[in-house]
């Protein structure tokens, strides 16, 4: 009997799996022309791409939709691409109170253990999961953006707590957390936010300072391809021994 060799990832995201380049609120103000999913695509033709994505989705609700999901196209690995709004400043707070409001919208324990239970989802229904970190904010795009919005120096604030480095050095622990989900569950692990983060951050954001544009979407689909392929080679492997 011929085996079927079409594979099938379900990417589990937000905005960015979208191609969004640009938000306001929770309208959707800009588009890339080309996303990483529309590169992956072209490069991986034998792989069926279902994709879940919402704007401003974190863990938190990616944990509640997973068994559902899971259920329902029963993929053969599955990319979670989340986290950039679990780190998210709550800037409307943060404008609002002049800067002396800083707070993420998850807290790192939170995420991890949200990101833990995703991947533990997954790997009961028989998929393999590929986690990945998260990019970061451009600020000094960000804050001209946002002090053009709200008609406040938001620039000055931004820099007031330390401005780029900073939010760096708060990203990196989130991005530790997710590599130390990814290493005790053994599961495949993408820091495709670590290499954007090699170039200078203007250069892969979009106007909104916030979202990768056409050129960092590129390096997103480098960083990731080789990734699905070898996890998709593996789960073809295991399939052909059990019907074996």
């Amino acid at each position: 009997m011929p085996v079927n060799h079409q594979r099938t990832l379900l990417i589990v995201g937000d905005s960015i799996s979208l191609g969004i380049a640009e938000i306001r609120g929770t309208d959707v103000t800009g588009r890339v022309e080309r996303s990483y999913l529309d590169i992956l695509r072209t490069q991986l033709s034998d792989v069926t791409f279902i994709v879940d994505a919402d704007i401003h989705r974190t863990t938190a609700d990616a944990v509640e939709l997973m068994d559902p999901l899971l259920q329902e196209h029963h993929p053969d690995a599955v990319l979670v691409m989340l986290g950039g709004n679990d780190v998210d400043l709550l800037w409307k707070r943060f404008v609002i109170s002049n800067g002396k409001i800083v707070q993420n919208r998850i807290r790192v324990d939170r995420y991890s253990a949200h990101l833990t239970k995703i991947a533990q989802k997954i790997i009961a229904a028989g998929a393999w999961p590929i986690l990945t970190d998260m990019p970061n904010h451009a600020l000094d795009i960000r804050g001209r953006y946002l002090s053009q919005l709200s008609g406040k120096d938001v620039s000055a604030m931004i820099q007031a707590l330390g401005g780029q480095p900073v939010s760096d050095q708060g990203l990196e622990v989130y991005r530790v957390a997710a590599a130390k989900v990814a290493e005790e569950l053994e599961c495949p692990f993408v820091q495709y936010g670590t290499s954007l983060s090699r170039v200078p951050l203007e250069s892969v954001s979009g106007p909104d300072g916030v979202h990768p544009n056409d050129y960092a979407h590129g390096l997103i689909a480098d960083e990731l391809v080789a990734v699905i392929q070898a996890v998709l080679e593996k789960s073809r492997s295991a399939q052909i021994g059990i019907k074996a």
